[in-house]
Parts: structure tokens; C-alpha cells; sequence
């Protein structure tokens, strides 16, 4: 099963425009249509007619978020592109307060575990979304790495700038940051008997 979770962006829907993103490197994370959320430009490209798809929105919850509201655009774009595919799609929330508290981000990190499943292959799109959100998601996806046998296949990001004069969406740019995924996990696991052998499997791992 494809499990995917995506941080929501918590701006007034009118403000995330679809846009074609140019790539940065992996070009299998391309995608040639406008889209709002980038990992769904992967989906299009990678699930299969009868495959189970779940996602998993996080969303920031308070009186002036538009989690909700962006939530149903990301599935109404998601839903169109698979309306060509025929996966079997199922969504699910985590709803976590906009406070960058030890209770908010524990909240976050366990009830991500529970709701994916053994062996899922894993994708997450940190586009949007608080920052302390996106450490605790590398914590909740770390974890069921190695407890659940799941595997992580992409992290992206997408990139937008505006532009000062114009207010439009310029400088856009995806990037599939799935190996600063996997080096946060080396660093739990390096293991050197100094600094300077440490760093040279850093530079090993850098290399490749």
C-alpha cells in the first residue's frame, strides 16, 4: 500500500495557485501539468489501477487556518488525476494545535505511527505546514521504518517565491530531499571511534 502525508497549508486556499514546478535533479518527481500539491504530480506518474493509495493530511488546526478548506482542493486535484487510474484512494487526518509545544508534536509523531500501516511504501510532501511539524514527521516516518517494515520512497519539496511587485508565484522549483531523509537517519546510526572517522563516512555517504 502507497502511504502518502502531506503537511496542509494553513493560507486561504485562493493563495495556492496550481503551477507546473520545474525540477532540481531527480527528474522522476517531474510532472507537466499545474498542480497545488507537488507530491500529487508524483501519485499521477506512480499509482496503478486497483492499488490502494491512503493519505494522510496533518493539519494545523485554529480560528484562522484554512486547513480544512485546502484539504478539499489537494483531494479534488488528487481525485481528478485518478479519475484516469482507477487506485483505490482512502484519506485520513492528524490534526495538531499551531503550537510548537512537547504535547503537540508527541500528539503528532504517535498518531502518525498508528495510522500507517506494516509495509507501506511511504511518500511525504513537506511543501507547506509549520516547520517543528516537519522534524516530528521525520520522527513518525523514522519509526515506522523500523518498526513497521515501511519504506520511504519520496520526500519532496515544492518551492514558490512572489514576487514583491507583482504578488505572482515566480522561481518555482521541486526537489526530492529523500536523501536528507535517509542522512538524518544516518545520524542516529553512524558509528566512528573519533570526530575525523566520523567525517570521513560523512563525506563517504556524501559522495554518492
Amino acid at each position: 500500500m502507497k502511504v502518502v502525508v502531506i503537511t496542509e497549508p494553513m493560507q486561504r486556499p485562493n493563495w495556492i495557485k496550481p503551477v507546473i514546478y520545474p525540477v532540481d535533479g531527480n527528474k522522476t518527481v517531474e510532472y507537466e501539468k499545474p498542480i497545488r500539491c507537488p507530491v500529487n504530480g508524483i501519485l499521477a506518474k506512480t499509482m496503478k489501477k486497483g492499488e490502494e493509495v491512503k493519505v494522510i493530511y496533518i493539519m494545523t488546526i485554529g480560528k484562522n487556518s484554512f486547513c480544512e478548506e485546502n484539504k478539499k482542493v489537494f483531494i479534488e486535484e488528487l481525485e481528478a488525476i485518478n479519475s484516469e487510474i482507477g487506485a483505490v484512494l482512502s484519506y485520513d487526518t492528524v490534526e495538531i494545535e499551531f503550537l510548537a509545544t512537547k504535547k503537540t508534536y508527541n500528539k503528532l509523531i504517535t498518531d502518525l505511527a498508528d495510522k500507517i500501516p506494516d509495509n507501506a511504501e511511504l511518500y511525504a510532501d513537506i511543501t507547506y505546514g509549520s516547520k517543528p511539524a516537519i522534524l516530528s514527521l521525520f520522527c513518525a516516518l523514522r519509526f515506522v521504518e523500523e518498526f513497521r517494515n515501511a519504506v520511504v520512497q519520496y520526500f519532496v519539496y515544492g518551492r514558490a517565491e512572489r514576487n514583491k511587485k507583482t504578488n505572482k508565484l515566480e522561481d518555482l522549483m521541486i526537489f526530492d530531499i529523500t536523501s536528507l531523509y535517509y542522512l538524518f537517519n544516518l545520524m542516529g546510526s553512524l558509528r566512528a571511534s573519533d570526530a575525523e572517522s566520523a567525517s570521513k563516512k560523512l563525506k563517504d555517504f556524501f559522495a554518492l
